[in-house]
């Protein structure tokens, strides 16, 4: 099966599309792409999301980082 690959403004729309109320905007997508958490590749000068990838993404996101509660050491000068 050939992947489902778009820009990562196309990639917005179709989530706009599936979902008119969604928060995902083409900044958020981007970030994704930046951090490696969804398939991408370059062409040429822009990112081609694998659509399906996204949405397993937002399916089942990986866990935030949690801070660890309490006070942190300030190197001193």
């Amino acid at each position: 099966m050939i992947p489902r690959m778009r820009t990562i403004n196309e990639a917005a729309v179709e989530m706009k599309t599936a979902d008119p109320h969604t928060a995902v905007t083409p900044h958020f997508i981007r970030q994704l792409i930046l951090d490696g958490k969804i398939p991408s590749v370059m062409a040429g000068k822009k990112y081609l999301v694998n659509l399906d990838g996204l949405q397993e993404y937002l399916a089942n996101p990986s866990p935030a980082k949690v801070l660890q509660p309490g006070i942190r050491r300030v190197n001193e000068r």
